[in-house]
């Protein structure tokens, strides 16, 4: 049986985790707001900290510097793009939906809605300017993003068709770049369906 200290201690450390997280998130959504109206390059620890309504010791005690804040903000966009695109297949899928191009056209509906719904932020990802070493990052993700494509298509490793998901995957992107711009709702919407049409007689070819 735990004793009270232990209850207690397990029960403070809860506490701390959580505060931390949160104090963590609202540094990273300050952040992002600073990185869209500045940029990276302009913007400063000075601005987030203000913009978070926290201190540059808080900020520190969480991130190394600006460039780690970016980096983390980009993870997380990039994780809730590929948590939309997921969710979207696993909605088809339990409606009855099982063949693999129709899945992949789902997933990317829900990943460029995403890049819709979060326009500033795939606009900075994907044109803005950031920290030494982010273009490899992005490669880095755009490769993941074949990889979860592959496996979706019945297509992994450097398998026939690998070549396939690819243009694909490429695609997708320059997709979630075009309806971030888009002028109105309604455009973007039917630039979404435009593109999702578009994938699917790529991938059915």
């Amino acid at each position: 049986m735990s004793s009270p200290i232990s209850i207690a201690t397990a029960t403070t450390g809860r506490v701390q985790n959580t505060r931390a997280a949160a104090t963590k998130g609202a540094i990273l959504d300050a952040a992002s707001v600073v990185f869209i109206r500045d940029g990276y390059v302009e913007s400063s620890i000075a601005a987030i900290v203000e913009a978070a309504g926290t201190s540059v010791g808080s900020l520190y005690h969480h991130f190394s510097g600006k460039a780690e804040v970016f980096v983390a903000a980009f993870e997380r966009f990039a994780d809730q793009a590929a948590t939309a695109a997921g969710a979207a297949v696993a909605l088809s899928r339990a409606g009855g939906n099982n063949d693999p191009v129709a899945l992949f056209a789902a997933g990317a509906r829900g990943y460029l809605i995403h890049c819709r719904r979060f326009s500033a932020l795939t606009q900075l990802f994907m044109f803005g300017d950031g920290p030494p070493g982010f273009g490899a990052l992005r490669r880095r993700t755009d490769t993941q993003w074949v990889g979860r494509n592959a496996k979706l298509l019945g297509k992994p490793g450097r398998s026939s068709g690998y070549a396939l998901v690819q243009v694909l995957t490429t695609v997708c992107a320059s997709a979630g770049r075009e309806v971030a711009q888009a002028a109105t709702e309604t455009e973007a919407t039917e630039l979404i369906e435009e593109f999702c049409a578009l994938l699917v007689k790529i991938a059915d070819h």
